[in-house]
């Protein structure tokens, strides 16, 4: 049980229980006026159910959430409305019963309580939606001013209910207020995630079938009574937003909402404005036509409009998916200036209005995500999942993987058919990092070869080399010494600096073929491949040329005779064939050496440290070399460029 969850309780079943006692309140007082021959009036009905439409959903957000601040705002407007609705139903009974002032009071509390009801408490409704917080610190001031026009507002009903602020003097500063709530959820909706635009748009649905429901009060000021039922359904879409938004795809219904709502509200504008063009243009006797001409101009100007707000209302709702060329284009603009993947994957997710999107190697490894990990905030529940393969020249390079709008448990076909085009600057991108990246480890390996022949050649000198050239030197300096006081010892020691410059010139002569063999500037590289092919034991090996070796650069000659070597010498000691074939060929503008032996891999064979080095002496060189083996055939093939 959570810590919340008795205190959440107990505020529930308060809120319950308030509202069941004035709903009865309620019904009583109008039962009594039914019972005097009054009528039950329409503000009476709307305040019951705009009442009741409040406290309920109040109670159940209470449940889940007991310390929200939408909580008290809710119940005080529920309270409000019925309380206000109690006044207007005993009026009547009041001053049937000769109360003239009791009726009077009725009346104040009728008017006061709408105002708890629909007045500034409700646009501070809307700016602490969805999570009862204020956008920001900056918004400080907003429920001050809320509060202080609603004191002003019930001090006015109070002191005089027909003076000019009680009437309609307010109207300008309430207005302000409601564009100002407007502007804040607009705001919410451009900077959340997923999870809040869901919430928002509940609350715009309600708001729609409110306006839509009470246009004709909008405009001219009258209508009909229950058409302010639909203020209920703004409460009721928050307790939806904050505990279920995911319980559908509110992006489908709303945006069909605007879509038709604005479709149907422009055609009856281009019907209002034809009829009465026709009416002032022709005389009286020909006007008739104007209806006429009106409905063919709306007849004609149907599908062309659909489709033009269609558009619009995808763009605003799913960005550019309808068009999958310009989410392309979109896209590979910021390809040039992107810092990185996860900037391509956000300019996507931002032109296709995705929860969000990440990119993973085929390992399944996450290499970038949009947004970022760390700015998603709080996880919420994925309503669905889907994946398109990144494949580069025929190869899967990664997967694409797309977190799904809210409501949704498949791709869209339009969404599938927009990031399939994305997904090829996405791959290139991908498979141009892994090129990078691989740069850079064989550039790393380089340098650690490098360093490791620089520190095998420091350790030759330092331990072989040094040491014999320091001892002769003492020797010489010993038999300067001596050779006046005792020529034969000086003679004996000048033997053993001889040997020992001969010691000397062996072990340079080692270092120095061990960084270029000799055979190899005497013999050239065919030569020296077969005169250590000729020594291989203990399987025959044969080198084979199909046609003469141009002039190779020194680097390529070198490592065309170490890769051979590294063949040769694997070949002797784990192969189980007969024989050792190496082949040298030279192609256009690349250098081929093949070691191949007839015995396969043996058992729980892997690449070791001398055929690593083998590929990265082919790399070095901007070449490559790969190990084929199976049963019966074991193949080493490096392809070194001439240029």
């Amino acid at each position: 049980m959570t810590d919340g969850a008795a205190p959440g309780r107990t505020t529930a079943l308060a809120l319950a229980s308030l509202g069941v006692l004035l709903v009865a309140l309620l019904v009583a007082v109008a039962a009594v006026g039914m019972g005097r021959g009054h009528p039950i009036e329409p503000y009476v009905v709307t305040n019951l159910v705009v009442g009741g439409g409040y406290l309920a959903p109040a109670a159940v957000i209470a449940r889940h959430r007991p310390r929200s601040s939408l909580v008290p705002l809710l119940a005080v407007g529920g309270v409000g409305h019925l309380l206000s609705g109690v006044g207007l139903a005993g009026v009547r009974p009041a001053l049937d019963a000769g109360l003239p002032g009791l009726s009077d009071g009725l009346g104040v509390l009728a008017g006061v309580g709408w105002l708890f009801g629909l007045g500034p408490l409700f646009q501070l409704l809307l700016v602490l939606y969805p999570d009862g917080r204020l956008p920001s610190r900056r918004w400080r001031w907003y429920p001050w001013a809320a509060v202080g026009l609603l004191v002003v507002s019930v001090g006015a009903q109070l002191v005089d209910p027909d003076g000019v602020l009680a009437t309609g003097g307010l109207a300008p500063a309430d207005l302000a207020l409601t564009a100002v709530a407007v502007g804040a959820l607009v705001g919410r909706y451009r900077r959340g995630d997923e999870a809040v635009r869901g919430q928002v748009l509940w609350l715009l649905l309600a708001v729609l079938v409110l306006v839509a429901v009470n246009l004709e009060r909008a405009v001219s000021g009258t209508g009909p009574e229950f058409g302010l039922l639909a203020f209920a359904c703004v409460p009721v879409a928050m307790a939806i937003g904050i505990l279920r938004h995911n319980l559908l795809d509110i992006r489908v219904v709303v945006a069909r909402t605007v879509l038709y709502g604005a479709l149907v509200a422009a055609l009856l504008g281009v019907y209002a404005v034809v009829a009465a063009a026709t009416t002032w243009l022709f005389p009286v006797d020909r006007a008739g036509w104007g209806p006429v001409a009106a409905v063919l101009v709306v007849a004609f100007a149907l599908g062309p409009l659909r489709d033009v707000l269609r558009r619009g209302v995808t763009r605003a709702f799913y960005g550019r998916r309808a068009d999958p060329a310009v989410a392309a284009e979109l896209v590979g603009r910021r390809l040039g200036d992107a810092a990185g993947l996860g900037d391509v994957l956000e300019q996507a997710r931002s032109t296709l209005r995705l929860p969000g999107l990440e990119v993973r190697d085929p390992a399944g490894e996450v290499l970038a995500t949009a947004p970022p990990r760390e700015a998603t905030g709080p996880p919420h529940i994925r309503t669905g999942y889907a994946e398109i393969a990144l494949t580069s020249r025929g190869e899967q390079v990664g997967t694409l993987g797309i977190t799904l709008r809210t409501g949704e448990f498949s791709l869209h076909r339009d969404d599938s058919a927009a990031l399939s085009v994305l997904a090829g600057p996405i791959a290139l991108l991908l498979r141009e990092s892994a090129l990078a990246e691989a740069l850079r480890t064989s550039r790393a390996g380089v340098v650690r070869a490098r360093e490791s022949e620089r520190a095998l050649l420091h350790r030759d000198l330092h331990d072989g080399l040094g040491p014999t050239l320091t001892d002769a030197a003492f020797r010489a300096d010993a038999a300067a010494n001596l050779v006046h006081r005792d020529p034969d010892a000086a003679v004996a020691l000048l033997a053993d600096v001889r040997a020992g410059v001969r010691g000397a010139l062996d072990e340079v002569r080692r270092v120095v073929y061990g960084l270029r063999p000799l055979a190899l500037e005497e013999r050239g590289l065919l030569g020296a491949v077969r005169e250590r092919a000729a020594s291989a034991h203990p399987l025959p090996t044969t080198v084979d040329a199909p046609g003469p070796l141009p002039g190779l650069t020194p680097a390529v000659e070198l490592a065309a005779y170490r890769i051979a070597m590294e063949g040769i010498a694997n070949a002797q000691r784990h192969s189980r064939g007969a024989r050792v074939r190496v082949r040298l060929e030279h192609r256009p503008d690349v250098l081929i050496v093949a070691v191949e032996d007839d015995g396969g891999a043996p058992a729980g064979y892997r690449t070791g440290v001398g055929l690593r080095s083998v590929a990265e002496r082919a790399e070095e060189l901007g070449g490559s070399a790969e190990v084929v083996a199976d049963d019966t055939t074991w193949l080493l093939t490096a392809r070194l460029p001439l240029r």
